[in-house]
């Protein structure tokens, strides 16, 4: 069967569509996948309607994309006390129920977006706004109390980010997540969630021979 679509994909707000935008249109290569004709649609009610109501919603799309995919942030999905692989496989079940059978995924980040985010790169400060003549963004991240000496990311990714942008005195937009992901090198994120996601691309999308 021919799909006008090769993907879509449900997500739960702007900083995620950016996100997921920037990958498609400029990562392909890094990510280890090949280029494919994809759509992506915020849930009107975010990261919770993501997981209750995300097989509904897609429900209508099954004719229209090989694949479907759902990202959602666990925090906020009222489901924050079970494990992002629980919420994964019940959400995954219902999309299967409903029509997708094999063709949907889904990725639940632990706890949200922001921690995608957080790796040494310089392109994260960058993105930020924290000048380069500062004293190292890592290093005064440490002196607030944000990071451990020896963490790699933040306890509270969120509320790091939104701390050092009041610092840097830039407002929080989905146009950092974007540039973000355009520039900052895919090897530098181990989250399990963004390992998912790209095991899951690669599998759907493997690169032209």
């Amino acid at each position: 069967m021919t799909f006008p679509l090769d993907l879509y994909v449900l997500v739960a707000d702007l900083d995620q569509e950016q996100t997921i935008r920037a990958l498609f249109e400029y990562r392909t290569a890094s990510l280890g996948i090949r280029a494919c004709r994809f759509e992506v649609r915020k849930h009107p009610h975010h990261d919770g309607g993501c997981f209750r109501h995300g097989h509904e919603l897609l429900r209508t799309m099954q004719s229209q994309a090989a694949h479907a995919l759902v990202v959602l942030d666990l925090e906020g999905s009222g489901a924050e006390e079970r494990p992002p692989s629980e919420v994964e496989a019940d959400l995954e079940q219902r999309l299967a129920d409903s029509g997708w059978s094999h063709r949907a995924g889904v990725v639940v980040i632990d706890p949200e977006l922001e921690i995608w985010l957080w790796s040494d790169s310089p392109h994260v400060a960058a993105a930020l706004g924290w000048p380069a003549s500062n004293p190292d963004l890592k290093q005064w991240m440490v002196q607030q109390g944000l990071v451990t000496a020896d963490g790699h990311k933040p306890a509270r990714p969120k509320e790091a980010m939104l701390a050092v942008l009041r610092e840097t005195r830039v407002k929080p937009s989905a146009s950092i997540f974007a540039e973000a992901a355009r520039k900052v090198s895919i090897d530098r994120c181990q989250d399990r969630s963004f390992l998912r996601l790209r095991q899951i691309l690669r599998n759907w999308f493997p690169p032209e021979k």
